[in-house]
């Protein structure tokens, strides 16, 4: 069957749909009603050598396996690398997770472990800068609820200090966290221009039409952006258990044949301004960094990369060291890879 065909078929019936759902058409009215309001809140932007720099970088990994008995082994392990020093977290548990919940508890479970690896090494480092991979307002924006999860029940209130006691001492120290993420599933930015509009009544239509759909940041920069740059940084301040937060939020297009990087910024230095969701005047410092160390979407930073490839657990690793040991210390068989078993059927 040539199923490439058919895919060719399929492409040549929805091409049009495709694109559109990729970039605004040129010819439509929403593109003309976005073109301005893009162009003045977007930053053409020429790095230049950052000089010395002084960042460290935060990234984790994690391991799951069902066992026969229902019960997930879960490793998790986080890594703050600066220099030639690496902190570390590590985690070892045994839990009954719906399969529903598994990814999300796995995520909160890796994010919690880079909070605790941070306020390990900020106890005797103080960088510049702190790079974390993803997002600071994804973990801002995580529900203070109870887990149904046997043994993590109240596991988000020791998240939420440990995320506020993390904050507060790179504050302290005048450390500027520095969250990045490749990917964008946020309108903050398409809300912010829709908030500058001029208030018309033709316009007011437009706003009152586009707020019911959906186009995320990064397809209106995709859109519009020929050259590189970075989107107008906008404040915003959130409360989490009486905790006021401040960061700034920007996107910043390294290349304008990649994709932007959503980055989300805590810094000593924002607390002088009004802290309001409103447009923020960024050290361009830290953009020239953030392009530093962009070769190219694979290697979008290259102090995060480091730090994933030191800490991204591999199979053989897994199967040959962990997963053996915890046989040998249960004195249980109850593992094997499904190519240890093609192998002796082979024999």
């Amino acid at each position: 069957m040539d199923t490439f065909s058919e895919f060719m078929n399929y492409l040549d019936k929805n091409k049009d749909s495709i694109r559109r759902d990729l970039k605004l058409d040129e010819t439509s009215e929403m593109y003309k009603f976005y073109r301005s309001l893009f162009e003045s809140n977007y930053h053409k932007f020429e790095p230049s050598d950052p000089g010395k720099i002084d960042v460290a970088a935060t990234d984790s990994s994690e391991f799951l396996r069902m066992l026969y008995n229902g019960k997930n082994i879960i490793l998790i392990r986080a890594y703050t690398l600066y220099q030639n020093k690496t902190t570390s977290d590590f985690v070892a548990d045994i839990v009954a997770v719906d399969p529903v919940d598994q990814r999300n508890f796995t995520i909160l479970l890796m994010e919690h472990s880079e909070h605790k690896s941070i306020l390990k090494f900020m106890e005797e480092n103080s960088p510049e800068y702190i790079f974390i991979d993803g997002s600071l307002k994804g973990r801002l924006s995580h529900r203070i609820d109870q887990l149904p999860i046997e043994g993590y029940e109240n596991f988000m209130y020791e998240y939420v200090k440990t995320l506020k006691e993390v904050i507060k001492r790179a504050l302290d120290k005048n450390i500027t966290l520095i969250f990045m993420a490749k990917s964008s599933y946020t309108d903050c930015f398409k809300k912010y221009l829709l908030g500058t509009a001029r208030k018309d009544p033709e316009t007011l239509k437009i706003i009152e039409k586009e707020s019911g759909i959906y186009r995320n940041d990064h397809y209106l920069i995709k859109s519009f952006a020929r050259e590189k740059g970075y989107t107008q940084p906008v404040m915003y301040r959130k409360n989490i258990e009486g905790t006021d937060i401040s960061y700034v939020s920007l996107d910043v297009l390294p290349d304008p044949e990649d994709l932007p990087l959503k980055v989300q910024i805590i810094s000593r230095d924002f607390l002088r301004e009004v802290l309001d969701a409103r447009a923020y005047n960024m050290d361009e410092k830290i953009i020239n960094l953030i392009f530093y160390g962009y070769t190219g979407y694979k290697v979008y930073n290259l102090w995060l990369v480091d730090v994933d490839k030191k800490v991204k657990f591999r199979s053989v690793e897994m199967e040959r060291i962990y997963m053996r040991a915890l046989e040998r210390k249960l004195g249980i068989t109850f593992y094997e890879t499904r190519g240890e078993r093609r192998a002796r059927i082979r024999a």
